[in-house]
């Protein structure tokens, strides 16, 4: 299946929140007690998805992550659904729906408790084949609990806009999609090779900075989520829309291919190279503490206009910009107090400088990013 990463990426955040909002709820379920979920699946036309593979994947929970060194947010969603699903897709079940779009699936009492008797979370994601002019499926998956014996899941409906297109000149990229039922919040997600590298909230025919895509070659697909009230849980659900292909419009920013240099690193970086999926790593560090990744400059080679920054995966929350034209000195040019996972930093007073400079807030690191990039 292909672009399996980008639908872990997709639903990276939900999860945490997921899990955090269920918090450490203890089970209701006997560990001897047989388990029988069932639901079904439908087309957005209402037309039974019938033969569809579906993935029930089991959430590890904090616990189990300690213990078992599984990273939570990289096992889930359709990668489970592939023919060489990745290794931790064994703490799953996977069936298919009959002609009717009916699953069952089967589990014992202890399948769905946690570390300590915990109540476990859980993925259950389908997903359609991509037509021809599809890059991927739409997709559909729900978030929950298991807290009785016997449970049924909402019926897991498809969106399938009829359209999706991006089109773009230099300055701006404009998404344009059929809506969803009444649902007016929507995220815009790009991708390069599977790594997400833009995510936003937008609506149907806003326009979108095109120095976000660059000149990148990737796919695009638009998300919303709901929820619905279930006996002892809410269900969480989240639908992806199919995949498109889309060509970034702006060109290569002027930092595309200079030096890079973070804290701690002894070798250049790789937040410049435009290829979003090497992202900046841990040191081994001599000293302790370790003092790395808490900033990443670029050398743009002489003095250059700089107007916006844009920061890709970022994991540290509020970033500061800064210049030089030593690397030594540095002049604050720009707070993000709230930058988001992607951030798009502008300037008050665009300034010529050699050196830019990113910094997370104290005590935090920059370890994940994926690209920086100076725009004039």
């Amino acid at each position: 299946m292909p672009r399996t990463r980008l639908a872990l990426l997709l639903i990276v955040a939900a999860l945490i929140v997921g899990m955090s909002a269920a918090g450490c709820a203890q089970s209701k379920v006997p560990s001897t007690a047989k388990v029988t979920l069932t639901g079904r699946v439908d087309r957005q036309d209402g037309t039974p998805a019938g033969g569809l593979r579906l993935a029930l994947t089991r959430v590890p929970d904090l616990g189990e992550v300690a213990f078992q060194g599984i990273p939570v947010a990289a096992t889930l969603g359709t990668a489970c659904l592939a023919d060489d699903p990745p290794p931790i897709c064994k703490l799953l079940q996977r069936t298919q729906t009959d002609t009717t779009g009916t699953y069952t699936v089967h589990m014992n009492g202890s399948d769905v408790q946690g570390t300590f008797n915990t109540a476990t979370n859980f993925d259950l994601t389908a997903q359609l084949p991509a037509t021809a002019s599809q890059v991927d499926g739409p997709s559909v998956r729900a978030g929950f609990q298991i807290q009785r014996t016997e449970l049924t899941v909402p019926v897991l409906r498809f969106w399938e806009p009829d359209h999706i297109a991006a089109r773009g000149d230099a300055k701006n990229v404009t998404l344009d999609w059929a809506a969803f039922r009444n649902v007016n919040e929507y995220t815009a997600h790009f991708a390069v090779r599977g790594q997400e590298i833009w995510s936003a909230a937008t609506d149907p025919g806003a326009a979108m900075d095109a120095r976000a895509f660059e000149d990148a070659d990737g796919v695009v697909h638009i998300s919303t989520t709901a929820s619905a009230a279930g006996p002892d849980t809410t269900f969480q659900l989240f639908y992806t829309s199919q995949g498109i292909g889309f060509h970034g419009t702006a060109g290569a920013p002027e930092s595309r291919g200079k030096p890079c240099v973070a804290e701690g690193q002894q070798s250049p970086c790789a937040l410049t190279d435009g290829s979003f999926d090497h992202p900046l790593t841990e040191p081994s560090c001599a000293q302790t503490p370790c003092a790395a990744n808490s900033w990443v400059y670029v050398d743009l080679g002489r003095s250059e206009p700089v107007g916006t920054v844009f920061v890709r995966a970022n994991p540290g929350g509020a970033l500061t910009v800064e210049t030089s034209d030593d690397a030594k000195n540095w002049t604050v040019r720009a707070t993000a107090r709230d930058a988001g996972r992607f951030a798009g930093i502008a300037l008050p007073d665009p300034v010529s400088a050699r050196y830019v400079r990113v910094r997370g807030a104290e005590g935090t690191r920059l370890t994940g990013l994926t690209q920086l990039s100076v725009w004039p």
